[in-house]
């Protein structure tokens, strides 16, 4: 297993994005709406749960013990 922080998961998501051939064409083959893509890529919100899904991810909580 591993972690990824935020960033990485934008990183993923673009990286993903532009294999796909562009935002539309990411949105078109996983069903997530291309302005939620957007907003994601341009740090307006969080990926949604339909984004990290599509990733193939799922999120975690991690205590930082101390």
């Amino acid at each position: 297993m591993r972690f990824l922080e935020l960033k990485d998961v934008i990183r993923l998501l673009r990286s993903e994005v532009e294999r796909a051939g562009g935002q539309t064409a990411w949105a078109k083959k996983t069903g997530v709406d291309r302005v939620t893509i957007n907003r994601a890529l341009n740090d307006k919100q969080p990926p949604t749960k339909k984004i990290i899904k599509a990733l193939k991810l799922r999120t975690v909580f991690v205590s930082e013990q101390k």
